[in-house]
């Protein structure tokens, strides 16, 4: 535990765990307000005895700013008396196969939105162009035993390495970037003596629990070897039957492909465009009756290239048909570079200022993956059951929710700022409660036992400076010995 420093008084120490004490909420008074009955409804309804699912998941939601990172971590730090649960009840939670951990999720996601217009903290009066977007992480893992584990290429550092992939959909409002569905994925691969990576012996030692085929835990098994493109298109009119709407669905260009932008263009009948980076490989486009490269266009249209002072780029655009789709191209070569990029869009009347513009919030989704990475977890679970992983990356997301209001009400410049004042804020309000506790339990012990009034006692106390003073330095080396 910290030793709390700069308390010059006693009565502070009842002061540093109340919402007054800083002026502003803290993380865990947002966290509350997520928990009502519409969210937690369906998942109190798996209650069979003992404890209340979403007090159970009030505690995983709190551990990152209680200073821990696992359940294991909890019970051996000195917060673990915020709940009178064994740890098994938390394992059995995030294992269970009953619990549909993206309704919960989408349920966070929707409370997220209501809240933030009770702030009149929307975007809505504006015009602010909404926007779905999808992108993948890698989770590399360290256990060759968990369930369906097995290697998967990451792009970002060129190699294979152990663990899954993450697929998630977010939703950029104007103003934040909100988690709202998710998908992981295993990758087979070509070679057929060393499935997903490993040696047969591997995969044999693999944890493995069987699961009833219409639980939520069973479907998330069955989408582990579905196409990533088509899972992101159902992840999109997932988010449109819950409410979500948008403008715009940003991709880099692994997901822009005919399929892809044929699904999308479907969706609202045609009311959502899509706007992504394009390979500029062998694919063909038709124009003016012939088909073209992408490099063959760029070669043809070099003479009609302009100039963007804003976003400082030359840039070609055309309109053109792919695959039957009528779609817009901008290519584009930014100052000090040498190479050409090209976006693609579907809605034809795009600007390739405002295409910048808007295909710059495709970035926020880095973000919100580095954030949450680094401060919340996400990925990093090491639990063999499947089901147990699936939990923790939704709870991951549901903290990142939380901690977005909350950044957005109090205007934190970052996520990891407010992260670390909360984090700070509680394990020193933690602590202080506790040591509160043992001073008014060891109070009331003298006051018995001399048989005197505890009230006159504690009178006494806070009125003689230099008795506040030996108490507080007591308190204080307690406080050093338990970090010790």
């Amino acid at each position: 535990m910290l030793h709390i420093e700069g308390i010059k008084n006693l009565n502070e120490i009842k002061t540093l765990f109340t919402v007054e004490a800083k002026g502003a909420e803290t993380i865990l008074d947002v966290c509350e307000r997520f928990f009502i009955s519409t969210v937690t409804r369906r998942f109190d309804s798996l209650k069979r005895q003992g404890f209340c699912p979403s007090e159970i998941l009030k505690v995983l939601l709190y551990l990152p700013f209680l200073g821990v990172a696992t359940i294991r971590g909890l019970y051996h730090s000195g917060c673990a008396h915020i709940s009178a649960a064994d740890k098994d009840v938390y394992y059995r939670l995030k294992n269970n196969s009953a619990i549909d951990w993206r309704t919960l999720l989408f349920a966070f996601s929707k409370r997220f939105r209501k809240l933030a217009e009770q702030e009149g903290s929307t975007d809505n009066e504006d015009g602010a162009t909404k926007c779905f977007i999808v992108d993948d992480t890698t989770y590399p893992k360290t256990g060759m035993k968990l369930e369906f584990i097995g290697k998967v290429y990451d792009h970002t550092y060129k190699r294979w390495v152990l663990g899954f992939k993450a697929l998630a959909l977010a939703y950029w409002d104007g103003k934040s970037i909100l988690p709202l569905d998710f998908s992981l994925h295993r990758e087979k691969g070509n070679n057929q003596k060393r499935p997903y990576g490993l040696t047969r012996k591997q995969l044999r030692k693999r944890y493995f629990k069987k699961r009833t085929k219409k639980t939520p835990g069973a479907k998330r098994t069955r989408e582990l070897s579905a196409n990533k493109i088509d899972q992101a298109v159902k992840m999109i009119k997932r988010s449109v039957k819950h409410g979500f709407i948008a403008d715009y669905v940003l991709a880099d260009s692994w997901f822009v492909s005919q399929s892809f932008i044929a699904s999308i263009r479907k969706i609202k009948q045609g009311a959502l465009h899509v706007l992504g980076a394009c390979r500029m490989d062998k694919r063909k486009y038709l124009f003016e009756g012939a088909e073209y490269t992408a490099k063959e266009l760029l070669n043809k249209f070099k003479g009609s290239k302009k100039r963007s002072r804003k976003v400082r780029a030359l840039y070609i655009e055309q309109l053109l048909e792919y695959k039957g789709l009528p779609v817009k191209l901008f290519f584009v070569r930014y100052a000090g570079q040498k190479s050409w990029k090209l976006l693609l869009t579907t809605d034809l009347a795009l600007t390739f200022n405002k295409a910048i513009e808007i295909y710059s919030h495709r970035w926020t989704i880095e973000v919100m993956f580095k954030e949450a990475k680094q401060h919340l977890n996400l990925g990093k679970s090491q639990a063999n059951d499947f089901d147990s992983q699936i939990a923790d990356t939704t709870i991951s997301l549901m903290q990142y929710i939380a901690l977005t209001l909350h950044k957005r009400f109090q205007a934190y410049e970052t996520l990891g700022e407010l992260f670390r004042a909360n984090k700070q804020y509680f394990l020193e309000a933690t602590l202080a409660k506790r040591l509160w506790g043992f001073f008014l339990q060891l109070l009331n012990q003298i006051a018995e036992l001399f048989e005197v009034d505890i009230d006159q006692l504690m009178l006494k106390t806070f009125n003689q400076n230099e008795v506040e003073s030996r108490i507080f330095k007591m308190l204080g080396q307690s406080s050093l010995h338990q970090t010790v």
